[in-house]
């Protein structure tokens, strides 16, 4: 609280009693009282007026220093009218009854928000659970009969169980809740699995894969790194480069204090220099994702956010037109 703002909030009090001084001096006069004696009254008055202020103000800014160092210590900022108690006059006590019947209703809001969102997250879940039981069946009459129709229905049911995995992903993203399960995972086995989610995919496309063998075991939550695995093969077949056959290639390299990184490289379309520093935001798809108009931006912002949440990094580098690389910082599982 600055003396300029206090000053300017006090003028018309102090502007009245001065009118009020005025009045009375002229009263006093009219009963006799040369002005020589009225000049100490005046000043008397005048200087209490004065000290009354300041002293108002030095109390005022004490307290309001006091809500400032109350508030620098929550973490919770909200929750200040909760534990703020220091009210010792009526307007002050006013203030924080408001203070409090606001913050009441704000945090019964959120509760309600946070419910509403909680069920929200749940039906979400069941839905995509239940979606994926037809599609399995679908997919197993299909696979009776190697047509061609059949082999496009194939296609199809991958990409809806990819689209299924990334809505089941999104919904847990958006709440504070996480059920990652951090365990030993054979990083091999993962990216197998993650190639056969994506079979028809990749034979359909013709796609070149180079696996290293023997790659080292890691610690990780599974599902949520064979999300990561499958979103980018996925992007890695969607946007091959026309007239070449697509290659996607796998390798590691150990790093220091136990970590895996973990290359996954194609020699598709590549990322612009403009895009590259961007494609990790929600919602950007960039100049690949304009031409590719099914694009939702919304892959590689989930794979982001879920490597964050596990502590795990991911990086990636591109030249527009010759490949794109994505780094995985897993930590390695050593055995003792």
């Amino acid at each position: 609280m600055s003396g300029r703002m206090y000053w300017r909030q006090q003028a018309v009090p102090v502007l009245v009693q001065v009118l009020c001084l005025c009045a009375a001096s002229l009263y006093l006069r009219a009963l006799g009282l040369t002005w020589l004696q009225l000049i100490p009254l005046a000043g008397a008055y005048m200087g209490g007026i004065v000290l009354w202020n300041l002293l108002h103000f030095l109390r005022k800014r004490k307290y309001f220093h006091k809500m400032a160092v109350l508030m620098e210590s929550l973490d919770k900022k909200y929750l200040f009218p909760m534990v703020w108690k220091d009210a010792d006059t009526w307007e002050e006590a006013g203030y924080y009854c408001l203070m409090k019947e606001c913050t009441k209703s704000m945090l019964e809001e959120t509760e309600e928000a946070k419910r509403l969102q909680k069920e929200y997250r749940e039906r979400l879940e069941t839905f995509v659970h239940d979606m994926k039981q037809p599609i399995s069946v679908v997919s197993l009459i299909a696979g009776r009969e190697k047509t061609q129709d059949n082999r496009a229905i194939l296609l199809e049911l991958e990409k809806m169980n990819h689209l299924s995995e990334q809505i089941l992903y999104f919904g847990r993203s958006e709440s504070s809740h996480s059920d990652f399960r951090i365990q030993k995972v054979d990083t091999g086995a993962v990216i197998r699995e993650c190639l056969s989610m994506n079979k028809q995919l990749l034979i359909q496309n013709r796609v070149s894969l180079d696996i290293p063998e023997d790659i080292p075991k890691v610690y990780a939550d599974e599902k949520a790194l064979l999300f990561v695995l499958n979103q980018i093969v996925y992007n890695a077949v969607t946007y091959k480069k026309a007239g070449e056959v697509p290659q996607i290639a796998f390798s590691f390299l150990a790093a220091g204090d136990n970590k895996l990184l973990l290359h996954i490289r194609d020699n598709g379309c590549g990322i612009s220099s403009e895009d590259l520093p961007r494609v990790f935001e929600k919602g950007f798809t960039g100049k690949n994702g304009r031409e590719n108009r099914r694009s939702t931006g919304m892959g590689l912002y989930l794979c982001k956010k879920i490597c964050d949440g596990l502590g795990i990094g991911l990086s990636v580098c591109s030249e527009e037109g010759v490949y794109t690389r994505f780094t995985i910082c897993l930590s390695i599982l050593t055995e003792k």
